[in-house]
């Protein structure tokens, strides 16, 4: 009896938190890993992207999801009752630049910078990060810090056709640089 009694508030301490992780289109996210607050591996979800938690009760209830080329979440549980399916849908590193590009086009640069943060926290490429950056900060007016950007991502180049490509943007900032300049001398 002392035994059974104890298995019984082990169990009842506990709380199972249920979830899924998709991508934005709803098809499942294998293996993304969810840490505690302490950056330990809680698990990860299966192929159908499903994962269970057991918690105490007691505890917080937070956790962190991250997958190399995904965007990282947060999952807070505080609020979601025990043998709840939680739904996470997040996008893949295609899908971030894909958003950050369409901000891009529409204008909306404080979105763009959002999504950028996403993007950062996805693992994305140093590279292309720093390219990203440099257009926004163009699309933005800051030149010197667009060629900043730019210059960063060109020493990690490797590729010839990769060099040559950018050369074109590097020439088109150049002369926003340069025009800058002489508009302010011109203002003086």
């Amino acid at each position: 009896p002392l035994v059974s009694c104890a298995t019984t508030a082990s169990i009842s301490s506990k709380k199972s938190l249920h979830g899924m992780v998709s991508d934005m289109h709803g098809e499942p996210v294998a293996n993304y890993s969810i840490l505690d607050q302490n950056k330990k591996l809680v698990t990860t979800t299966d192929e159908r992207g499903f994962f269970c938690i057991e918690v105490n009760r007691s505890c917080k209830k937070e956790f962190t999801g991250f997958k190399e080329n995904w965007e990282s979440a947060r999952l807070n549980f505080a609020n979601i009752p025990a043998n709840r399916l939680y739904i996470l849908q997040i996008k893949s590193v295609k899908d971030l630049k894909e958003e950050f590009e369409n901000f891009l086009i529409q204008g909306n640069y404080y979105q763009a910078e959002k999504t950028l943060l996403k993007c950062k926290e996805a693992s994305i490429k140093e590279t292309e990060l720093r390219l990203y950056e440099s257009v926004l900060a163009y699309k933005k007016g800051d030149f010197a810090t667009a060629k900043e950007e730019l210059l960063a991502a060109k020493e990690k180049l490797t590729s010839k056709e990769e060099r040559s490509e950018i050369c074109m943007y590097e020439n088109l900032l150049d002369s926003k640089i340069q025009e800058t300049n002489q508009e302010k001398g011109e203002s003086k």
